[in-house]
């Protein structure tokens, strides 16, 4: 077992480490909307557009969640000439990612993958890839980037989806030179790849359905996944092998006599999409500081299910996941800003906000939480972080802020909790937009703090008597 204050220690080591990543870029398009009725020319859904958004995906999806954690990202890889091309490199410079190494090329198409959803269900995905028959002319320019930037980079990510970008002499040049400068490198492999072509490299990432093809079974369990990370990596001298097996959890494989399983998360899956891109992500992290390779691996799995709990791909930075670590399952509730927008932004439901310290939580708060059930929407409860409530009381809480949102999140009524720093909520308010802001009855013989926020956002203030 590793303790949590060993985890925490390891990923708090981690500073800002240079990192390559090379592999097939990718535009992820998200169109949301709702389906209310069946097409009249087919027998098909008719989805209302409300909005769409650009994300970076495939190997570019690890760049965002490395530069969320710190990392100076090194990117290269290909795209057209095309607008799918523009909207790879205006995501690329708004995340501060080094596009050197980052090629147009006539010919290529940018590979752009459309989803369409409502709510969380996704209705259809579309898929814009380059040509089968296309090659890549631009190798020589590749190999010449590699050769410049390996030399000072603290770790190599290979992403791997079998678009063309990832040719042998390519992979050859990377592993000779990772080898010369003894450099790790970190493999998320394409679906179907003869692993020949990875040969040498320090860790490959295969999920279930990739090593059963590699292994050539079907991997069923945990023992069908140590015999086939054992026979792939004598095959191809990996020194590492790590297996995300979904239901079944995370392997990591060093030989038969060291390797560790972890459960997978128990909890609630809105969308696997980036999954993947997440663990070798947290990999890549901690293993360029050396950090125990055990330790990298049960990071990689906690921020995997994270990841599944959120619709589209999506990045955490090193706080959210030494708060998750710190609060363990019953923090999937407690979010950061950032998160909380992102999943309310394709709710239709109506917004219930309340705020308060909770510092020294009693029956009364109970009942008043429990009174805010009749609110029908999703409630959110803003608590005032330890620094805010010393800062106006003088003294620290009796709880602190982790237990009081842990306590709180555990209260089946309540859908998410949000610890805010300011000795106010109107930041909270401005951005959350909610339509109804919940107080206690004593509230309502005084003026609010946030009253001019919540008259501009048009919410309505409903006090109860429970308090």
């Amino acid at each position: 077992m590793i303790s949590k204050q060993e985890l925490q220690y390891s990923l708090e080591q981690v500073q800002s480490p240079s990192i390559l990543v090379i592999g097939d870029l990718m535009l992820d398009r998200y169109t949301w909307g709702s389906v209310e009725r069946i097409s009249p020319e087919a027998p098909i859904p008719v989805l209302r557009v409300s909005r769409e958004e650009n994300r970076l995906g495939g190997a570019a999806n690890a760049m965002n969640n490395l530069v969320a954690l710190g990392t100076k990202v090194f990117a290269c890889g290909i795209v057209g000439k095309d607008a799918n091309a523009d909207g790879v490199y205006q995501l690329f410079e708004e995340a501060g990612i080094d596009t050197t190494g980052v090629l147009k090329q006539e010919g290529f198409t940018t590979i752009l993958k459309h989803r369409m959803l409502a709510g969380h269900h996704h209705l259809l995905r579309m898929d814009f890839d380059p040509p089968r028959e296309w090659k890549l002319p631009c190798e020589p320019e590749i190999i010449e980037y590699l050769e410049r930037i390996i030399p000072h980079v603290d770790l190599i990510l290979i992403s791997d989806y079998g678009k063309g970008m990832l040719t042998a002499p390519i992979l050859e040049t990377i592993r000779s030179l990772s080898g010369k400068y003894k450099i790790d490198t970190v493999v998320d492999p394409a679906l179907g790849a003869n692993y020949q072509i990875y040969h040498d490299f320090t860790l490959i990432k295969p999920n279930r359905r990739e090593i059963s093809l590699a292994a050539e079974y079907a991997v069923e369990n945990m023992n069908d996944a140590l015999k086939a990370a054992a026979q792939i990596q004598k095959k191809f001298n990996f020194k590492y092998v790590i297996v995300s097996l979904d239901r079944d959890g995370l392997l990591l494989f060093e030989n038969s006599d060291n390797y560790f399983c972890f459960e997978s998360e128990t909890q609630e899956v809105f969308d696997v999409v980036g999954a993947g891109d997440m663990v070798v992500s947290m990999l890549a992290f901690l293993m360029s500081a050396n950090i125990p390779i055990e330790h990298a691996a049960a990071w990689a799995n906690l921020a995997a299910g994270m990841e599944i709990m959120h619709v589209g791909v999506t990045s955490f930075t090193k706080s959210e996941l030494l708060q998750k670590l710190e609060m363990g399952h019953g923090s999937d509730k407690v979010v950061s800003l950032d998160h909380l927008l992102s999943s309310l932004e394709h709710q239709k439901l109506p917004l219930i906000f309340t705020n308060g310290y909770f510092d020294n939580i009693s029956a009364a708060h109970l009942k008043f939480l429990k009174q805010m059930q009749k609110f029908k929407g999703i409630r959110v409860v803003a608590i005032n972080s330890d620094h805010s409530i010393e800062q106006q009381k003088g003294t620290p809480p009796l709880l602190n802020e982790k237990d009081r949102a842990s306590l709180l999140a555990s209260i089946e009524g309540i859908d998410w909790v949000i610890i805010f720093d300011d000795t106010n909520a109107n930041h909270l308010l401005e951005q959350l937009k909610p339509s109804i802001v919940v107080k206690g009855e004593p509230h309502h013989q005084q003026p609010l703090a946030e009253q001019t926020v919540i008259d501009a956002i048009g919410a309505t203030v409903h006090y109860l008597p429970e308090y």
